[in-house]
């Protein structure tokens, strides 16, 4: 199988510098210098209608509509989504931060709506829900957190406890994640 220039080039800009001899070898490219130099099937009418999608609908073609009932073909799989476990509001959660450069964990036990500090970061917890049939299970927590005193949260959203990094915090000195929602 023969290679296509722009590929045969690119393996050569990967293994070395491109000699002379080596660019002769290329065929000139066409330049389309304006609507009267393009190929014909490169032409189409630019008040033809559209798609939602901004591609032109050529007259005679078959395309997506998306309006049309979806059919499953042969060997098609259908995946249903379920509505989650049923939760119910924590009093608090704790909390593990951890101090990234000094190496120390520190736990914070926060009620809902109370502030904790962890090094020059303020901690506030929003809420925390936990599974109703699992209450030492898997907590989700939504937190606010500031860095010294500022008005603009350096993170403010949900973590949820058996996925941590699935919404971190992204600080150079401190991390932390919720271990659990608190019940009394």
């Amino acid at each position: 199988m023969r290679a296509t220039p722009i590929l045969t080039l690119m393996a050569m800009l990967a293994t070395g510098p491109l000699l002379a001899q080596d660019a002769q070898q290329f065929e000139p490219l066409d330049i389309i210098e304006g609507p009267g130099d393009a190929p014909e099937d490169l032409i189409f009418d630019e008040d033809a209608p559209f798609d939602e999608y901004g591609n032109p609908i050529i007259e005679g073609e078959e395309g997506f509509d998306p309006d049309a009932p979806m059919r499953l073909g042969e060997g098609e799989t259908v995946t249903t989504v379920q509505e989650g476990p049923e939760v119910t509001e924590g009093t608090g959660a704790v909390l593990r931060g951890l101090d990234k450069l000094a190496g120390t964990p520190i736990d914070l036990t926060l009620a809902k709506g109370e502030t904790g500090a962890l090094g020059w970061l303020q901690v506030t917890l929003a809420e925390c829900r936990y599974p109703t049939d699992n209450p030492m299970g898997d907590g989700f927590a939504h937190l606010v957190i500031r860095e010294n005193n500022e008005e603009t949260p350096i993170f403010d959203g949900w973590m949820v406890a058996s996925s941590p990094a699935l919404s971190a915090l992204d600080h150079s000195r401190f991390d932390v994640w919720v271990i659990r929602c608190t019940t009394e």
